[in-house]
């Protein structure tokens, strides 16, 4: 009779941690005003939180208000920020108050690390999540992530999961010798202009915190390239005087990338790119018709377009 309590003990506490663990798997994402993507849940299975994906940064911020109104329940290690750094967000400046060290969990999606403490920094969310820092909280650490806009959902994958469920799938490489060892890919990227043809072969940075399809660097050698040897692209010229930014974009009537399709796009060209390695950024409108496995362990890019996706169920 022990026994069999002990194993019903045993079986329960499985089922109400695995019902714990089931729950939290999926990441339910919103549009926010800025055109980015977020999720509300509980931090650290205690406090409510509303958190930004990004995979244009290389540490997580958290607004400094929020962090010390929770500062005793999150055990974070914070110092004061001697150096006196900041940091430039989209063009807006933020002052670096403190860095906090320590772990913050999300479900299964776990960041541990450096975390960059900002000066009024919330304004749609209180943190803001490299998606290339998570872990999984009961796979050993792995780190997959599963993105699918269209459903609106962030899941940590099992490497048994993406196994069993995407195999077969094309797959590409993910570059991380870049800039703040953002995700890159190297891959074709295809214009149609009216009946001409442009091939551009480089170098992009995947961006989720960049709400428009593409960004060139003007400094590209094979940007550069591009427009000397399509004169006939009519490009549109806007400046803005406080960030001394200066942005040309032409309208594409097909674009693709790495062969799959983005449709008709606007494409910018921008001079305030200069610390970036690669030939562009690569936003956030490529992920809209499709889903996309990270696995960032072994640095591979999983493409599934929803067609093949819905066509698996």
């Amino acid at each position: 009779m022990r026994r069999v309590l002990t194993t019903l003990l045993c079986c329960t506490i499985y089922f109400m941690v695995h019902a714990q663990v089931v729950g939290y798997e999926s990441l339910q994402l919103t549009r926010t005003k800025s055109g980015h993507y977020a999720f509300h849940t509980m931090l650290n299975q205690q406090i409510p939180t509303s958190v930004l994906i990004e995979s244009g940064i290389s540490k997580a911020l958290i607004d400094s208000a929020f962090l010390f109104t929770h500062v005793k329940h999150l055990e974070l290690k914070v110092r004061n920020n001697d150096m006196n750094k900041e940091i430039n967000l989209g063009g807006t400046i933020y002052r670096i108050s403190h860095i906090a060290e320590g772990t913050l969990q999300f479900g299964t999606a776990v960041y541990k690390g450096d975390i960059l403490v900002l000066a009024n920094y919330r304004d749609e969310t209180e943190i803001t999540l490299p998606i290339q820092r998570l872990t999984h909280s009961a796979d050993w650490g792995s780190r997959i992530v599963l993105l699918d806009l269209s459903k609106g959902y962030l899941k940590m994958l099992t490497r048994k999961e993406l196994s069993n469920d995407w195999a077969g799938t094309t797959k590409y490489r993910i570059n991380r010798r870049t800039y703040e060892r953002m995700p890159a890919l190297r891959a074709p990227i295809t214009f149609k202009v009216g009946d001409k043809d442009i091939v551009l072969q480089g170098n992009f940075n995947l961006d989720l915190g960049n709400p428009m399809p593409l960004y060139l660097r003007s400094q590209s050698d094979i940007v550069k390239e591009m427009l000397a040897g399509n004169p006939q692209l009519q490009l549109l010229v806007a400046s803005n005087q406080q960030s001394r930014a200066t942005v040309k974009a032409f309208v594409a009537d097909d674009c693709r990338i790495a062969g799959k399709p983005l449709g008709r796009a606007t494409i910018c060209i921008l001079d305030q790119l200069r610390r970036f390695t690669t030939d562009g950024l690569i936003g956030l409108p490529f992920f809209m018709d499709r889903t996309v496995v990270f696995d960032f362990e072994n640095n591979d890019l999983y493409i599934r377009d929803h067609e093949e996706r819905d066509n698996l169920h």
